[in-house]
Formats: C-alpha cells, sequence, structure tokens
C-alpha cells in the first residue's frame, strides 16, 4: 500500500509539471533555453619560417594579434613575427621612423610596412633627417 502511494504521489507530481509546463508553453511565457557550449577552435602553429609564423586554423574561430588585426575564416595563414606584440614594442613606439635594411627604405613607426618588416632588417631613428643620414629613402608613407 506505501509503495502504491508513492507511485501514484510521483505520477501525480509528474502530471501537475506536465500541465503548469503546458501552461506555460501556451500563455506565451517561454521556457528557459539551455544555451550549448561553443565548439573549440583549433589552431595549429605548424612553423616558423624566417621571419613568417605559419598557422592553420579549423574550424569557425578568430585569432587575434596586435592592434586590430585578426584572421576569422579557416585555413592556412602567416603573420610576420614583426607584427606580433611583444616586450620591445614599447621601445618600437619611442621612433618616429623604422627602416628596412634590406630595401633601403624608411616608414612611419605605425605603418604596416614598419611593422612588416623583418626583425633582422630594422633600424630605428627619431627624425627624418638621421634616416637619409644614415643612408636610407623615405617612402610615400613618410610626410
Amino acid at each position: 500500500m506505501k509503495k502504491q502511494l508513492e507511485t501514484g504521489l510521483a505520477g501525480a507530481a509528474l502530471a501537475v509539471s506536465g500541465f503548469f509546463g503546458g501552461q506555460l508553453s501556451s500563455s506565451g511565457i517561454s521556457s528557459p533555453i539551455v544555451e550549448s557550449k561553443p565548439e573549440i577552435v583549433i589552431v595549429s602553429l605548424e612553423s616558423l619560417v624566417g621571419d613568417q609564423l605559419k598557422f592553420e586554423i579549423f574550424g569557425p574561430g578568430r585569432v587575434l594579434w596586435g592592434e586590430g588585426k585578426m584572421v576569422e575564416n579557416d585555413g592556412w595563414h602567416e603573420i610576420p613575427l614583426g607584427q606580433l606584440p611583444n616586450a620591445n614594442d614599447l621601445e618600437f613606439r619611442r621612433y618616429a621612423y623604422v627602416a628596412n635594411a634590406k630595401t633601403g627604405k624608411f616608414y612611419p613607426s605605425t605603418s604596416y610596412p614598419a611593422r612588416g618588416t623583418a626583425v633582422r632588417d630594422r633600424r630605428f631613428f627619431q627624425t627624418k633627417q638621421a634616416a637619409i643620414a644614415a643612408g636610407f629613402i623615405p617612402t610615400k608613407l613618410v610626410k
């Protein structure tokens, strides 16, 4: 008898919850939505060739580096190491111009070509005159 009573109470509780669950759905009050966890994106760091970091993104994701630089799509990508922020960035920003010893040209230190210059080829200057005196040619980006 006790077992039948427990079974009956459990059944009644189930029926009441089903009834109110149905009432909530039909009255416009939605039941809580269970959100699924986001997919895990895999970024495979493959190699470091010269000044290029080569990696592959598997799945929808985003790789961020530096100020406002990102990659969002699947596949293979390469980032010049000069674009990755590091402890030397503060020193980098102290100078107004960065010259590329390989090309013989110089750029404003805040420009993309300056950041993309291979670390081994970078030369720093405070003034245009100092860069020109060292034998570098200004680019169109130098005002």
